[in-house]
């Protein structure tokens, strides 16, 4: 078999994985089309007088609701919380109150521990909000509201398309939320609202190039096993996703840690066998600087480093890193929607290079009752 024959082949795995990658700007024109309904719910939960959110999931669901939770904490002023559907029952019940509105996410509609916790939450009076892609699943039939993604099916089973709705009705919600609770002047609301209207063209546009761009990169990390990722703020919960699909598709072990955590112990093992994924913000802030200091560290130590930067960066990042990928920049609390798809991108042909099927993970399933 020549190299023709092999890339051909190769091609063929993660087929449907692809496929729903590139479906992503439509699914999200889907979810935006449903500001009405979710506007309607920030207002019952407005009414509602409440006084702590908690976002919970498993997985990709449980990063979705981690990523938006800063929103929900800068914009709404309602304490939000994120937490995993399986520990809910252990750390969040004995603290919970009627006051409180629990917000289950699950892209199947099936997951256990998450569907038991909203059941938890329930008998103690609190407002259950189900977000899910099947809107005859339990979960949502045990939520007392149900916020569809409306994705079509996902058959591979990483989560690609269906995360990213998972983010964008979160975003809404919040959106709607403040501005039901007048925490979010009108310039702000509609300069994000605006902005996310945006999102799938901007997407739509960018993604055969990055495809291509990510395709030529990933050889460089055919031998990797092992991969740290970093970011702070919303981006800290992309690189768990990260850290997850490049588990999941690529069967690379991906650590991810928040910027500021990772000196703490982590970069003793960072050398020239280390590869480094950072997520890079376009924004002069504290989180940037932290990170670009970081990562001057880390390439005196030799690691490789490939950092996930916005267009704006262009001519100032590449001097820190040793590939990059570029994407659109957008608002901080919509940059979950854009940095993932890089990386969605990257496992797929990290995978495809190394001969596997990111549609179907060797020992997983779509949806998981442990």
């Amino acid at each position: 078999m020549d190299e023709k024959e092999k890339l051909s082949e190769n091609d063929t795995l993660g087929r449907l994985t692809q496929k729903e990658i590139y479906e992503i700007p439509s699914a999200l024109h889907n979810v935006i089309a449903q500001k009405d309904w979710i506007r309607n719910v920030a207002k019952q939960i407005s009414n509602r007088s409440i006084n702590h959110i908690y976002l919970i999931g498993a997985g990709s669901s449980y990063h979705a609701g981690f990523a938006i939770s800063y929103m929900f904490n800068r914009i709404t002023k309602i304490p939000t919380f994120s937490e995993f559907s399986m520990e809910f029952q252990y750390l969040i019940k004995p603290i919970l109150k009627k006051e409180d509105c629990v917000i289950g996410i699950s892209q199947s509609g099936e997951t256990k521990d998450t569907i038991e916790s909203l059941k938890l939450a329930k008998k103690i009076g609190c407002l259950t909000i189900g977000i899910t892609n099947n809107p005859n699943s339990t979960l949502a039939k045990n939520s007392a509201i149900t916020l569809e993604l409306r994705c079509g099916e996902e058959k591979s089973v990483l989560a690609t398309k269906t995360y990213i709705a998972e983010l964008t009705v979160l975003v809404i919600l919040s959106l709607e939320l403040a501005r039901e609770k007048r925490a979010v002047s009108n310039e702000e609301y509609n300069r994000i609202w605006v902005e996310l209207i945006g999102i799938p063209d901007k997407i739509h546009s960018i993604l055969p190039d990055l495809h291509s761009e990510v395709k030529e990169y990933s050889s460089f990390f055919k031998a990797t096993k092992f991969c740290f990722i970093i970011g702070s703020g919303p981006d800290f919960a992309t690189a768990m996703e990260a850290a997850l699909k490049l588990k999941e598709g690529a069967r690379i072990f991906g650590q991810a840690y928040s910027t500021a955590e990772f000196p703490h112990g982590p970069i003793t093992l960072a050398d020239s066998d280390t590869c480094i994924l950072a997520i890079i913000p376009h924004e002069d802030d504290k989180r940037k600087k932290h990170l670009m200091n970081l990562l001057k560290r880390l390439r005196e130590r030799n690691a490789k480093i490939l950092a996930v930067y916005e267009s704006i960066d262009s001519k100032h990042v590449p001097e820190s890193i040793d590939f990059g990928i570029q994407v659109p920049n957008t608002y901080m609390d919509l940059q979950p929607l854009i940095m993932i798809i890089a990386i969605q991108l990257l496992t797929l042909e990290i995978a495809r290079i190394n001969g596997l099927n990111p549609d179907e993970p060797k020992f997983l399933t779509k949806i998981s009752n442990l």
